[in-house]
């Protein structure tokens, strides 16, 4: 074998590996990739427990 047949050989090989590792992996939910620093309300039920009876102050706040 010449050496290209050897490196292509040996990135086929590789590249085979890692598409075979994607299709067997686990993932269960799917890929998530972000900040999950809990700085953020996700819905207006979310918001009405934490802000309580002072909802439409926070939302005159946020909108001005």
């Amino acid at each position: 074998m010449k050496n290209k047949e050897k490196a292509l050989l040996g990135i086929t090989c590789f590249l085979g590996g890692v598409v075979a590792g994607f299709l067997i992996a686990p993932i269960k939910k799917g890929i998530y990739c972000g900040n999950n620093c809990g700085n953020h309300v996700s819905n207006t039920e979310d918001l009405k427990k934490i802000a309580g009876n002072d909802l439409e102050k926070y939302v005159n706040e946020i909108n001005n």
